[in-house]
């Protein structure tokens, strides 16, 4: 059994800790208090409903044993050698040079500081940037550490975690500083931390291959980069509606700051065992270099890209594509993250200040077939984007002559950068991605002629005979796949606009056009939006006669050779199917009718409850015997004459501050459970009515001035509208709601009762008459 330094202390600290989480998730799991195992493992209370309180202890349960795991990995230390009276490491650990000490130190800091965010501090700016310093000496460290990775694997880590740290590093100094231009240069270099990403995978695959770190350390490093790249944004896409959101949210973030933790804790002590050895650095042969050729192609090679970035830089604009063309607008507008969008802003400003030619002036420097051929490739690749931008863009040119744009994303191409034409009012965006687009092409040929292998050499009766034999093939070959028939697109199917003069046929209710234009607006598989409308239909009938036959081996060969099960096809081929029309109207009368069964209940809930007496003669009198389920839960009456904007005054949450009822000038609003049965009453007097508590579960009493003497209540789908309150007209009224919960078959909470009374009073107060009776 191997022995670290502080293991007694670390498995004294871990297992007390996981012994005190058990104990706390017991104590939750009968009790239903998650307060303290909340406390313990994630540092906050965490108590929720009682629906869901099982799952937060059982989720707060795995989070502390996770963490009890952690700590015994970071507090236990280094190992120590087998057999020896005491730890050997420090003694051994001086012949592991300088650089292994300065980056264990710069490990334990960086676990410090990680340890330390935990912890609900204050974080100004500069902690932030202080803590990237950190990231960024690690990000050297390692660098001098890994020599037995490969040469290009350990320079590419290198460039990519020095760009993460340096532009996070002055994203932080001038934001806090206030400069905001610079912020955001440094803020687009992050590239949503792609580069940080590259750098953790190439250091993981350098780690795996040293020889110097197990496999716990490398596992714990992949498993939080997986977490933080991959799980928590499709974690975030998929809870984002769910009642388990906040649950997911704080369980997957804790694993990634265990994971972390783990990583860099273990990553030092490891460097530290006495028995890890790194791997040497094995011996590589140096790749040929193919004959340099002629002096004066290789200069042409290379300076053909720099001629069109000349003349834009010549302009003052350092970019290649610039805001036009189809690639552009892709990346800007479909783009899943910022990261891929900096990206290609990079790409197209390092393109436009002639990067490729660099690129070309290292290939005929080195001159391996490897460089050249991916030199070549992405020539070709450029090409190609700058013919199509060349095709789907233009130069944008403003009626106004002003240089702004707008993008989809942050304005990193600001309009100082683009110069007027000669009218004055077109935008000079650069010189045409053709001209670019050629000289990539040029270059790249230059490179092929340069350094490319001699083709094998074919008798010329073999090329003769393969090319007739191709011609043939495609003179020959009928056209199998030719569209017969016209395609109704889904523009035809769907009734214009109000302002759209096209002419459109109304859609049948049955029959084909029906069934194609189903398919052309549902997008139902098994059918494709570009096959003929004739075709279509054909194979909407084919399949209705599989359906209407419902033999089972044809079901199940229709099912193997398409992927298609007939009998989940019974709403997209109703329209020219019979039988299957008959299912579906089968399917919709018994719909309707379980529809029409609940209605009646839910009046009935209404018309079996009694009324309100009023005590003293009201003005008006009315009740909704029809139940009401209002979505959201809100009731709620703005008037034209209100001085705020009702969407943003706040009253929702003065509302919710007594859980029924706020009113401000010209608005007013109204809670009640939403989705239940509804009986409501509203009562209009002319003098203050007596207050009434019993059989009401909460009622409050708020003062509401009406400016223009319309105030009715309404659900906020607006089926229903009720009475006029402020039936005086204008001026201040006082309006007391009581609120009371109906029972139903057995059910105490099976619906609500509603009253709500109004009479002319000045005051503006709150009145709570009864507060709520806890469930």
């Amino acid at each position: 059994m191997r022995r670290y330094r502080f293991g007694r202390f670390a498995a004294f600290v871990a297992g007390g800790y996981v012994l005190a989480v058990v104990g706390a998730g017991a104590v939750a799991l009968v009790g239903g208090d998650v307060r303290l195992l909340g406390w313990l493992a994630v540092r906050w209370d965490a108590s929720g409903s009682d629906s869901v309180v099982r799952w937060y202890a059982l989720t707060l349960l795995l989070l502390g044993g996770g963490q009890g795991w952690a700590l015994w990995q970071i507090l236990r230390g280094r190992a120590m050698e087998r057999g020896a009276g005491q730890d050997r490491a420090p003694a051994e650990e001086k012949g592991r040079g300088r650089r292994v000490r300065w980056l264990r130190a710069v490990l334990y800091g960086n676990l410090l500081y990680s340890l330390v965010f935990l912890l609900p501090l204050p974080s100004p700016w500069w902690v932030d940037a202080v803590h990237k310093a950190g990231q960024l000496a690690l990000v050297v460290l390692f660098h001098l550490v890994l020599v037995g990775a490969p040469r290009a694997l350990r320079l590419v880590a290198l460039v990519a975690g020095v760009l993460d740290a340096v532009s996070t590093i002055g994203a932080e100094v001038f934001g806090g500083l206030g400069l905001e231009p610079l912020e955001v240069v440094f803020s687009l270099a992050w590239m949503g931390r792609l580069p940080w990403l590259l750098w953790m995978v190439l250091t993981l695959v350098a780690q795996a291959g040293d020889g110097r770190w197990g496999r716990t350390t490398v596992w714990s490093g992949a498993a939080s980069t997986t977490v933080s790249f991959l799980v928590i944004p499709v974690v975030f896409d998929a809870f984002s509606t769910s009642a388990f959101r906040f649950m997911v949210i704080v369980g997957v973030g804790n694993a990634f700051d265990v994971l972390v933790s783990v990583w860099l804790a273990r990553s030092a002590h490891d460097l530290a065992d006495p028995r890890a050895k790194a791997v040497p650095p094995a011996e590589r042969p140096l790749p040929p270099r193919i004959p340099a050729g002629r002096r004066s192609l290789r200069a042409a090679a290379v300076v053909l890209p720099l001629l069109p970035a000349a003349v834009n830089l010549a302009h003052g604009l350092p970019l290649w594509i610039g805001p036009r063309g189809a690639v552009d607008s892709f990346f800007r507008a479909n783009s899943p993250s910022m990261g891929v969008q900096a990206l290609w802003w990079s790409f197209d400003v390092l393109v436009g200040v002639g990067g490729l030619g660099v690129l070309v002036l290292v290939a005929v420097r080195r001159r391996t077939r490897r460089l050249v051929r991916a030199t070549v490739f992405t020539l070709a690749l450029a090409a190609l984007v700058g013919v199509v931008t060349a095709v789907t863009g233009q130069a944008s040119a403003l009626s106004d002559g002003s240089a702004e744009f707008v993008y989809e994303g942050p304005r990193i191409r600001p309009g100082w950068m683009f110069s007027r034409g000669s009218g004055g009012s077109e935008i000079f965006l650069g010189v045409s991605p053709l001209w670019h687009s050629a000289a990539f092409v040029g270059s790249a040929l230059l490179l092929v002629f340069l350094y490319g292998a001699s083709p094998a050499r074919r008798s010329p009766y073999r090329v003769a005979v393969a090319g007739v034999a191709s011609v043939a093939a495609l003179c020959l070959v009928p056209v199998a796949d030719h569209a017969r028939g016209p395609v109704t697109s889904q523009r035809d199917c769907v009734p214009p606009e109000p302002w759209d003069e096209r002419p459109f046929e109304p859609l049948p209710a049955t029959g084909e056009r029906a069934f194609v234009c189903k398919v052309r607006t549902s997008d139902t598989p098994p059918f494709a939006q570009d096959t003929p409308d004739l075709a279509l239909v054909a194979y909407g009938r084919g399949l209705c006669g599989v359906y209407t036959r419902d033999d089972p081996r044809e079901i199940a060969r229709v099912r193997a050779a398409g992927g298609v099960d007939v009998r989940e096809l019974a709403y997209a081929i109703a329209e020219i199917c019979p039988r299957a029309a008959a299912v579906v109207k089968a399917e919709l009368d018994e719909e309707e009718r379980e529809i029409q069964e609940w209605g009646a209940q839910e009046r009935r809930k209404c018309d079996e409850t009694p009324w309100h007496r009023p005590l003293v003669e009201p003005v008006s009198v009315f009740r909704r015997s029809e139940s009401l389920g209002p979505d959201y839960g809100v009731l709620e009456a703005s008037e034209e004459g209100a001085p705020g904007d009702p969407h943003e005054d706040g009253l929702l949450g003065l509302a919710q501050k007594n859980r029924l009822v706020a009113a401000l000038p010209g608005h007013l609003m109204v809670l009640v459970a939403s989705d239940i049965a509804t009986c409501t009453a509203i009562e209009t007097y002319t003098r203050r009515p007596p207050v009434e508590t019993r059989g009401w579960s909460h009622v409050v009493e708020v003062g509401y001035l009406s400016p223009d003497g319309e105030a009715s209540l309404r659900e906020m789908m607006g089926v229903y509208e009720f009475p006029n309150l402020a039936f005086r007209g204008k001026g201040h009224y006082r309006i007391r709601v009581h609120h009371g919960w109906l029972s139903w078959k057995g059910e105490k909470r099976s619906g609500q009762r509603l009253l709500i009374m109004a009479y002319p009073g000045r005051g503006d107060g709150v009145v709570v008459h009864r507060e709520p009776a806890r469930p």
